[in-house]
């Protein structure tokens, strides 16, 4: 069997977790976001429209993600604009706990949020009917994060 292909399937078939290491899972989920946040000050149409959804509605969103552990806070706060990783001196308006598995499904658009919160997979607090408002709104990110997956050397993360 070539190598990395054993890796795979093993992750496929949840023996192996996605991200080694809480960095690894920085650098890839965090870097994503990051990348939106950029891409937003670059005047990028898709990142404009989900940052501004979010200033209009004055979200900061904080993911909390397990196995391995990270936190991921998005503030569209003028005082407090960007990502920022592992840092809970922001209060956020909502909070999602997940897996980092499980984030990293979700953003493959393989996991739906509606059913995901009703079964628990994910735990959220805040304004929920506020927050499954910007559904279709972030939907074209499930596109766009296997591509960023590729545009960081990372093609065998993609599902």
């Amino acid at each position: 069997m070539k190598e990395g292909v054993l890796e795979k399937q093993l992750i496929e078939e949840d023996i192996l977790p996605y991200f080694k290491d809480a960095g690894e899972c920085e650098e890839i989920l965090g870097g994503f976001f990051k990348a939106v946040f950029e891409k937003y000050g670059e005047g990028d149409a898709l990142a404009v429209k989900i940052i501004d959804a979010l200033k209009e509605r004055e979200l900061v969103i904080k993911f909390v993600w397990s196995e391995p552990d990270v936190t991921v806070t998005l503030s569209s706060r003028e005082d407090k604009f960007g990502v920022f990783l592992n840092d809970d001196s922001i209060e956020p308006v909502a909070t999602f706990s997940l897996t980092a598995d499980d984030a990293h499904q979700f953003w493959h658009g393989k996991i739906k949020l509606v059913k995901a919160l009703a079964t628990k997979q994910i735990v959220a607090k805040g304004p929920i009917p506020k927050i499954l408002k910007l559904l279709p709104i972030i939907e074209p990110l499930y596109e766009e994060y296997p591509k960023y997956l590729e545009s960081i050397g990372r093609r065998d993360m993609v599902l």
